[in-house]
């Protein structure tokens, strides 16, 4: 027979899921707002050095603002997580150790989007804003440069995609992970 106490611990747990989804989904509202206020696209060109305003009205539709835009760096990373339809815990500790060096805190606006696109796919605009923005910042580096940062992707993505452990233990990068490495790949280089 089951105590009122084990009956209880299932609901309870779901009542404070359903709290949490509740505080995360008003903070996202805020940042969305937040985003659409009156300087905030001024402030996202004066501090990434964007020039494309199409490219300033995507991102702050999006929600994105100079204290969360750092989340989106992360995508190709978040996206090759997914690549086998779901985040495993190998995966998801070593996008948030990607995050940690890139300065992103727990407790910041932009570990809050990364953590949130951990649980759920990024939406398909937040992947073809990475694409425009890194188009963009690639466009105005130098042959050298973008090289250099093309390989430094490649590698970072393939960690992740060797996060999971692979056959018998042993990174590998599947065909799907490879598919979606190739893909930021030719956005990066082309």
């Amino acid at each position: 027979m089951r105590s009122r106490h084990s009956r209880e611990a299932p609901t309870r747990r779901l009542q404070q899921r359903k709290f949490f989804n509740d505080v995360e989904d008003a903070i996202v509202d805020r940042l969305h707002a937040e985003a659409h206020s009156e300087g905030a696209r001024d402030d996202l060109a004066r501090q990434t050095g964007i020039s494309d305003a199409s490219l300033l009205s995507e991102l702050t539709e999006l929600g994105f603002t100079t204290r969360t835009l750092i989340a989106l760096r992360l995508i190709p990373l978040v996206l090759v997580a997914w690549a086998d339809h779901r985040v495993d815990s190998g995966e998801r500790q070593a996008v948030l150790e990607a995050a940690s060096t890139l300065g992103i805190r727990p407790e910041s606006e932009a570990y809050m989007i990364l953590d949130h696109w951990l649980r759920e796919v990024p939406p398909r605009e937040s992947v073809d804003a990475w694409k425009r923005y890194m188009r963009d910042a690639m466009g105005r580096l130098s042959q050298r440069a973008r090289a250099k940062l093309a390989t430094f992707f490649r590698t970072q993505m393939t960690a992740i995609a060797k996060a999971s452990g692979g056959q018998f233990g042993f990174g590998k990068v599947s065909g799907k992970e490879r598919q979606v490495i190739d893909g930021f790949m030719n956005t990066l280089c082309h």
